[in-house]
C-alpha cells in the first residue's frame, strides 16, 4: 500500500469515527442548538448579531456595495457558464486521462483532503472565506431589515462552510433589488477580500531574493541546494552563472543546504545541457548517444545552458551534419550527427532536462516568482487565476530557493509564512466567489438568477428555468469527473 492510500484510509477512518461520535450524540447536540444532518453540523450562535447591527449601519454605503454585486455575479456567471461550457466540449470531444484534477476527491476544498489544498494554510483561507462570505450575507440582511436569527458554522470533521440564517418570511417580503443585493453581497466580498490578498501576496514577493537552485544532484551538490554566488557574484539567472565563470579554469562556488548550512567548493567550470533521454527512431538514437549525458558543444560552439543551444539549433537546417560534443560518465564524445526536420530547422532527437553546471542540473528560483507575478498581466490572466493550485501550491518545501530581503532579512522564515497564508486567503476567497456564482440554486448565482427570471418571465417559468439549468450545472460536474476515469478503466 502507497503513502497516497495510507493517507487516504487515515481520512476516512477518522471521518468513520467522527461519524459514529456525532451520531450517539446527536440529542445531546440538538439540545445546544446545533443540527445534525448525517455526518454534517450545522452549529448556530446568536454571538455577533449585535456586531451585525452595527457593521451594518452605513446603509447607503452596503447597498451601493450590493448593487456592484449584483453586476458582478452576473460577469461571473457568464464566466463560469463558459467554463462549463468548454468543459462539457473537451469531455465530450476528447476526454482527459484520469489525473489529480478529475480525482474525485479534489472536487471538494476540503484541506489535507484534496492534494492541491495544503492542510494548514487551506484552513486558514478556508476559514476567512466562510466568516468573509457569510458576514456579508448577513450585513446586507440588516441593511434591508431582515432579522438573522443565528449565524453558523458546517462542520464535517473540519470546517467545510457557514451561513447566516435570515428570517426567510421576512427576507421574501422584501423587494427583488433588496433580495438580490443580498444573494450578491457574500461573492463580491469574497473577490474584495481576494483583490486585497492578491495584492498583498503579489507585493511580498518582492521581498524574496531568487538564486540558481540545483534540481537534480549528479555530483559535487545535493539535490535542493541553493547556489548563491559564483566566484563572488550573486547568481539569480543562467546569464549570471556565465557571467561568474567567465572562461576561468577553477570557480568558487558558495552552496547553502536545505538544513540551513552553508559550504564552499572549488569545482571545474563544466557547463552544458542535460539530456533526460533519447526519441526513438531519431538521428541521436542512430548514432548511440546516451541519457544523463550533457551536451557541451556544437560545432565547436559551447552550450553553457538550453537558452544557446536553442539559439544554435534554430540556426541549422534539416540533413546537415553537425559535430556534437557530449561528455558522458565523466568522459568527453564526439557524435556526428545528420539532423532531420522539425518546424523548419535541424532536429537532433534528445529530450532536455535543463543547464547542466558542474556536476547538477540547476533551474532558477526567479523563474517561480516571474511566473506568478506575471499573472495578473497575462491575456489569460483570469483563467490561470482560476487553476493556480494545479502549478503552485506554497512556498512550503522551497523556502531554501530564497532569502529573505529588505525589511523581512532579519525575521527568518516570517515572510514565507505571510505569503502562504495571503495565497491561500486570495485564492480560497477567489475561487468560492466564482464558484458561488455558478447559476444553481441553492448557490447564490442560483439565488439571484431566479429573481431576476421571475422580473422577466414570471415565477412559474423562472422556476423551471432555473430547475433545469441547475441540474445542467451539477451534472456536468458529475461527468466531468465521472467520463475520464470510467472511459480510461474499461
Amino acid at each position: 500500500m502507497n503513502s497516497v492510500s495510507i493517507e487516504i484510509l487515515a481520512i476516512l477512518t477518522a471521518f468513520l469515527i467522527y461519524w459514529s461520535v456525532i451520531t450517539l450524540l446527536k440529542g445531546r447536540l440538538e439540545r445546544r442548538n446545533v443540527s445534525v444532518v448525517g455526518p454534517i453540523l450545522l452549529i448556530r450562535t446568536k454571538r455577533g448579531l449585535k456586531l451585525l447591527d452595527l457593521l451594518a449601519r452605513p446603509k447607503r454605503f452596503w447597498r451601493v456595495f450590493g448593487d456592484v454585486g449584483i453586476v458582478v455575479v452576473l460577469l461571473g456567471m457568464a464566466y463560469m457558464v463558459f467554463l462549463v461550457l468548454v468543459m462539457d466540449y473537451v469531455v465530450f470531444t476528447s476526454p482527459p486521462k484520469p489525473s489529480p484534477a478529475t480525482n474525485p476527491r479534489n472536487v471538494l476544498l476540503i484541506p489535507g483532503l484534496n492534494e492541491f489544498v495544503p492542510l494548514t494554510w487551506g484552513l486558514i483561507g478556508l476559514i476567512v472565506t466562510l466568516v468573509v462570505h457569510e458576514f456579508s450575507h448577513a450585513i446586507l440582511a440588516r441593511v434591508e431589515g431582515v432579522r438573522v436569527k443565528s449565524l453558523g458554522v458546517v462542520l464535517a470533521l473540519i470546517p467545510v462552510g457557514g451561513f447566516a440564517e435570515p428570517d426567510e418570511r421576512e427576507l421574501l417580503d422584501r423587494d427583488r433589488r433588496a433580495r438580490m443585493r443580498i444573494y450578491s453581497a457574500g461573492i463580491v466580498a469574497n473577490v474584495v477580500v481576494a483583490f486585497i490578498a492578491f495584492s498583498v501576496f503579489f507585493h511580498l514577493l518582492g521581498f524574496l531574493q531568487p538564486h540558481v537552485v540545483v534540481v537534480k544532484s549528479l555530483e559535487n551538490f545535493e539535490d535542493g541546494d541553493a547556489i548563491l554566488r559564483v566566484n563572488g557574484l550573486n547568481v539569480e539567472t543562467a546569464k549570471d552563472v556565465l557571467k561568474a565563470v567567465d572562461e576561468k579554469d577553477f570557480v568558487d562556488v558558495l552552496v547553502r543546504g536545505k538544513d540551513g548550512s552553508l559550504r564552499e567548493m572549488k569545482l571545474k567550470p563544466i557547463m552544458g545541457v542535460y539530456i533526460v533521454g533519447i526519441i526513438n527512431n531519431t538521428p541521436a538514437m542512430k548514432v548511440g548517444m546516451k541519457a544523463n549525458s550533457v551536451i557541451i558543444a556544437v560545432n565547436g560552439i559551447k552550450t553553457p545552458n538550453v537558452e544557446v543551444f536553442r539559439e544554435i539549433m534554430l540556426k541549422t537546417k534539416p540533413n546537415q551534419t553537425v559535430s556534437l560534443m557530449v561528455l558522458e560518465n565523466s568522459k568527453v564524445r564526439v557524435y556526428n550527427v545528420t539532423l532531420s526536420k522539425m518546424d523548419g530547422h535541424g532536429f537532433i532527437g534528445v529530450l532536455i532536462g535543463g543547464d547542466y553546471f558542474c556536476g547538477a542540473v540547476i533551474g532558477y528560483s526567479k523563474n517561480v516568482i516571474d511566473s506568478l507575478t506575471n499573472i495578473p498581466l497575462s491575456p489569460e490572466g483570469l483563467f490561470r487565476l482560476t487553476a493556480m493550485p494545479f502549478y503552485f501550491r506554497s512556498f512550503d518545501g522551497i523556502t531554501n530557493y530564497f532569502t529573505p530581503k529588505g525589511f523581512f532579512a532579519n525575521y527568518g522564515n516570517l515572510i514565507f509564512y505571510l505569503l502562504n497564508a495571503f495565497y491561500w486567503i486570495a485564492w480560497l476567497n477567489f475561487y468560492v466567489g466564482l464558484f458561488n456564482c455558478l447559476p444553481a440554486i441553492p448557490l447564490d448565482g442560483g439565488r439571484l438568477l431566479n429573481d431576476l427570471l421571475k422580473y422577466v418571465v414570471g415565477e412559474k417559468t423562472a422556476n423551471a428555468l432555473t430547475r433545469y439549468v441547475a441540474i445542467f450545472v451539477f451534472a456536468s460536474i458529475v461527468i466531468s469527473i465521472v467520463v475520464p476515469n470510467v472511459t480510461f478503466s474499461i
